[in-house]
């Protein structure tokens, strides 16, 4: 007999669940979660793969603007809605932390009234992938108002970061580096959309673990939502001033060209650089991912302990 034919060029298909792509402890199948859906157990997992198109659009427009800044002029025309998108945006997304915060707070506090605690660690997932399944089921519940937050944020978000960035620094005239720093401050702002969900619920957690009042303990998670926004944009408000003050001088020494006029003002902008990276990039990424660590460990120890 002949041997039978190998079919040729199979291509792996993965047909795996959207579901199944994620942590365990982020499903809505995970038992620890789906105890507190009730019906949200039936919301689709997220869709990332237009998004990731979205954000491919924009950093290779943006690159190609480097050669062809016209492109960018053509990419931006849509500026007009984004003004009027991104607010109302904001409204719903700061409206979705804090019901994340006030959710994750309720559920821990009610563990700890109810003494069950104890149950859920004898379970095989470890205290950390607890208080996150605690955060997980919290994000559930706003899940497609997010997932259209950030639909919304990869459309319509660069164009106003282009406005922002182009009125400190012309675009024709700064160089590459503006256009960079357009792509990583875009980048950046996707990024914030899933580290500060998980960061007010893990926060939220903490809170509801040592203060059982299921009241009290809501009500403090939304006080911290509020105070981190305040702090946030008070910090890039003081430094957008320091910055535009410092552009000023640079400017005003360069036309003046004294020598050691021209150096302290360079100086002075350099540091209102550094503090914008700073501050508009690595602090709204490295706090939240810093605060879901410190939580999660210092409550993991105190349940240790106890």
């Amino acid at each position: 007999m002949a041997a039978e034919a190998k079919p040729q060029n199979l291509i792996e298909v993965d047909d795996r669940s959207p579901m199944d792509t994620l942590p365990y402890w982020a499903r809505a199948t995970n038992p620890i979660v789906r105890r507190h859906l009730g019906l949200y157990w039936r919301t689709l997992p997220p869709e990332f793969e237009p998004i990731f198109y979205v954000c491919a659009f924009w950093v290779v427009a943006l690159l190609v603007g480097i050669l062809f800044p016209f492109v960018i002029d053509l990419a931006t025309t849509v500026i007009v809605v984004s003004v009027l998108v991104i607010p109302v945006g904001l409204i719903f997304y700061i409206r979705a932390l804090f019901s994340i915060a006030a959710n994750s707070a309720a559920a821990m506090a009610d563990e700890i009234r109810h003494n069950t605690m104890q149950l859920l660690m004898s379970t095989p997932m470890s205290l950390e992938q607890i208080f996150l399944g605690k955060v997980a089921s919290a994000i559930w519940r706003k899940m497609d108002d997010l997932i259209l937050i950030v639909q919304g944020a990869a459309i319509f978000g660069p164009p106003l970061i282009i406005m922002h960035y182009a009125g400190l620094f012309p675009l024709r005239e700064s160089g590459p580096l503006t256009y960079l720093l357009i792509i990583v401050m875009s980048i950046t702002a996707l990024l914030r959309l899933i580290l500060e969900p998980l960061m007010f619920g893990m926060v939220g957690v903490g809170i509801g673990a040592f203060v059982p009042f299921r009241a009290i303990a809501m009500t403090s998670s939304v006080a911290w939502v509020a105070f981190y926004f305040v702090l946030i944009n008070m910090l890039q408000q003081l430094n957008l001033q320091f910055l535009s003050a410092a552009l000023d001088a640079a400017r005003e020494a360069n036309d003046l060209t004294v020598g050691l006029a021209v150096q302290a003002a360079n100086m002075r902008l350099a540091l209102a650089i550094g503090l914008t990276v700073l501050i508009e990039l690595a602090l709204p990424l490295a706090l939240p991912y810093g605060l879901i660590r410190l939580v999660s460990g210092l409550l993991a120890r105190q349940l240790r302990a106890g």
